[in-house]
């Protein structure tokens, strides 16, 4: 057992170590200090935070479950709960609880829907096979031993816990765990977490308090059988609140959970638990320890946009995301804060972008490295994929030709075998004025004599206009420009450059802007500042309509975004 030392810039007790199955994931994208401080609920941040708080609900899956909640558990007829969901705007009527957008409430009401049906699918199935119907518990299931000695992590409590919606069969042979995601279906859970979640099903006590505390075990005398026994047999199942569909994903005895979780489960759990070392991203935001993190760059006035006040809680922002809020701040809203998206298939263009984007961080990610040119295109130029994506036809052979340019201009290529390839890694800084984590994820980075060469590649159909703004067109270049003359990658700000490489079918448009120059870094500022001072100060989020709507991943939960595509479409060419 490892000991395990309390982060600088946290405060607080560490006895008690609480894990959930987001522990399990393992991400390499997490910060390994934030997931083994989150696994310590009664640590802090020192000092502490203001409690501050957004007009509208962020936790996407609230008005769902507290719907659900009264169908399941106080017995409300479904179509009246999604009555009293719009019309208290997500609320229920309780204190102090948030209103939701609209696109919520919509997406909440369609998914209730959709999850009753699958539950009652699925019971229909269980009931032709003669297996034992299930029925709702609302107990918080958490595996844990009373406290008990300190060891070496400080710790005398463990406690396991798996979020999700409970069942247990009346005569208790059988509890089931169904695990919600926003879009589809996962069909890509990681082994650990499955192995957890089954743990936790067959192995957890009722239980109440949590939050900053231990849990306290229900007394057995106060619960029916039922909901005390230990079942014989587990099922977890995945439930896809944009599709509707459903997947059984685990269906084990008590021995088997047992042996998943000591072989795949408990040692990923160790892994978060033990965790050292940073890796700045989108967990800052809401980490314990960023007061004292020496791994994230603080870059003061690096968007010179005026501070709000009264002041917000701390947030994230990328350049994706304001241009979604450029296009619609309800767009920005549900699919960026939200992460609410349509399950509709994607452009052809979007997804050969994507395939072909996917080909080439497969390439760039090698060990040793080298250069797209050493390397074949697609044996089948008409028919190939990559990602879980297919590309036919014409599409296909778009992609095709697309690699083919890239070759000549692979930033691989001549590279010396000394310098660092980065693909898909997040650059992240932190403007402590707006209490604001900025984040970028070039497709590239790589060192080359001392500097950083920022890389973005894009697909297009189209050429650039003549005299038209390179970086008002595509404002990840300006975000990188500034980032890299305020030197949050450490490299000489003198040697590097944000590169664009514009993928044609038969030709490459490339340009690189200069960090060092005041006129380019000038121009980059006033672009960023003009998209993210609105974004900044909004909190309503209103619904913009246009030729963007079209294309909306929120589109099928936006009355406004329909009616007008609707009354364009009855408008006379």
């Amino acid at each position: 057992m490892s000991s395990w030392l309390r982060p600088a810039g946290t405060s607080g007790d560490v006895r008690l170590v609480r894990t959930n199955l987001s522990a399990a994931r393992l991400d390499p994208r997490d910060c390994p200090t934030k997931r083994s401080s989150d696994a310590r609920p009664m640590l802090i941040s020192d000092p502490e935070p203001p409690e501050l708080i957004e007009k509208f609900q962020d936790f996407t899956l609230k008005v769902f479950v507290d719907a659900l909640d009264l169908i399941e558990h106080e017995g409300k007829d479904p179509e009246w709960v999604i009555g009293e969901l719009r019309r208290t705007n997500g609320t229920f009527g309780r204190y102090r609880r948030r209103t939701a957008h609209p696109l919520l409430l919509s997406w909440s009401a369609a998914a209730v829907r959709r999850y009753l049906a699958a539950r009652v699918a699925d019971q229909h199935i269980r009931r032709i096979a003669d297996l034992p119907l299930t029925v709702p518990v609302c107990d918080t299931w958490v595996v844990g031993k009373d406290p008990g000695p300190v060891d070496a992590r400080g710790a005398d409590t463990y406690e396991m816990t798996a979020w999700g919606r409970r069942y247990a069969a009346l005569d208790g042979s059988t509890r089931e765990l169904w695990l919600l995601t926003f879009g589809a279906a996962k069909d890509d859970r990681p082994e650990a977490e499955k192995a957890a979640a089954a743990y936790v099903a067959a192995r957890g006590r009722p239980a109440g308090g949590g939050w900053r505390k231990r849990h306290t075990p229900v007394p057995f005398d106060q619960l029916p059988q039922y909901r005390t026994n230990l079942p014989t047999q587990v099922r977890v199942i995945e439930f896809g609140c944009g599709d509707g569909k459903h997947k059984e994903l685990v269906d084990w005895n008590r021995q088997q959970a047992r042996q998943h979780f000591t072989e795949e489960g408990w040692p990923a759990l160790l892994h978060a638990i033990d965790g050292i070392g940073t890796h700045p991203g989108t967990g800052c935001v809401d980490c314990k320890a960023m007061t004292g993190c020496d791994a994230l760059p603080r870059s003061p006035e690096l968007l010179r946009i005026k501070p709000l006040k009264p002041r917000r809680p701390r947030r994230s922002v990328s350049v994706t995301d304001l241009r979604a809020y450029r296009d619609c701040p309800a767009k920005y809203h549900a699919t960026r804060q939200l992460k609410l998206r349509s399950s509709k298939p994607e452009s052809p263009e979007v997804r050969r972008g994507r395939v072909v984007d996917e080909i080439l961080n497969q390439r760039h990610g090698g060990t040793p490295y080298r250069s797209c040119g050493e390397l074949p295109g697609p044996a089948d130029p008409a028919c190939w994929g990559a990602g879980g994506l297919h590309l036919n036809g014409k599409e296909a052979l778009d992609g095709a030709a697309m690699l083919e340019q890239h070759a000549f201009y692979c930033p691989l290529d001549g590279l010396a075998a000394e310098e660092e390839v980065r693909v898909q890694h997040q650059v992240v800084c932190y403007d402590p004025e707006l209490d604001l984590v900025l984040i970028a994820t070039p497709d590239l980075l790589h060192t080359r004599r001392g500097g950083w060469i920022w890389r973005e590649t894009k697909t297009a159909s189209s050429y650039l206009y003549e005299g038209e703004s390179l970086l008002k067109r595509y404002p990840q270049l300006a975000l990188g420009v500034l980032m890299l003359a305020a030197g949050v990658l450490d490299g000489d700000v003198a040697r590097s450059r944000v590169e664009l490489e514009l993928l044609h079918t038969g030709d490459v448009t490339f340009e690189e802007l200069d960090p060092s120059r005041p006129g380019s870094v000038d121009e980059a500022r006033e672009v960023i500042a003009q998209l993210a001072q609105p974004w900044a100060r909004d909190q309503d989020y209103p619904t913009e309509t246009g030729r963007h709507c079209g294309s909306c991943e929120a589109l099928e939960w936006c009355d406004p975004g329909i009616e007008h595509l609707a009354t364009m479409e009855q408008e006379p060419r």
